[in-house]
């Protein structure tokens, strides 16, 4: 027996397993309440200041967040913005600010968060705990700060070939509403 006729059944086999394949199948449930589909949202919230709350140099708010599934913090990803002088920016950021009497920066400050099961916490992290230095601050970030969290999961998250950090491409690659 000749090696083509040995290997033929195999040859066989594999052109069937490749003959297997189908359309894509519809995509998994939208996952807002609590399915582990693949899926793309956006929840505007706002984060208002309270530097009452605020422990020696951070200050944070916690948002409960169902949308933010095991499968999103296994799998998935979350990326917050906020609004400011006509621009969505990604979190982390960080600012240097400076006295108008010397130029130097005088202190930073870290808008970041993090993120858990059912929770996103947002926080504002200054380089001191000075009052007068959380004076200003409540000054610019008090009052309310419109923000955005976007929640990707399954291939949604994976799968993306968008530059995170640009929010209006973020949400034209997801269709999302913004």
């Amino acid at each position: 027996m000749s090696t083509v006729t040995r290997l033929a059944p195999l040859f066989a086999l594999l052109m069937l397993l490749a003959a297997c394949v189908g359309p894509e199948g519809p995509p998994g449930r939208d996952g807002r309440d609590g399915a582990e589909g693949t899926f793309a949202i956006s929840i505007p919230f706002i984060f208002d200041l309270d530097i009452d709350t605020r422990s020696g140099a951070v200050a944070s708010a916690a948002f409960d967040m169902p949308e933010i599934t095991p499968s999103v913090t296994d799998n998935g990803a979350v990326i917050v913005y906020f609004f400011d002088q006509g621009t969505w920016t990604a979190l982390p950021f960080t600012i240097g600010l400076e006295s108008l009497d010397e130029p130097f920066v005088d202190y930073t400050v870290t808008f970041g968060y993090a993120f858990d099961d059912a929770l996103l916490e947002v926080f504002l992290e200054a380089s001191t705990d000075d009052d007068f230095v959380w004076e200003e601050i409540d000054g610019f970030f008090g009052g309310g700060v419109d923000m955005r969290a976007v929640i990707l999961n399954g291939v949604a998250a994976g799968q993306a070939t968008v530059d995170f950090a640009d929010y209006d491409a973020v949400m034209h690659h997801f269709n999302l509403d913004s």
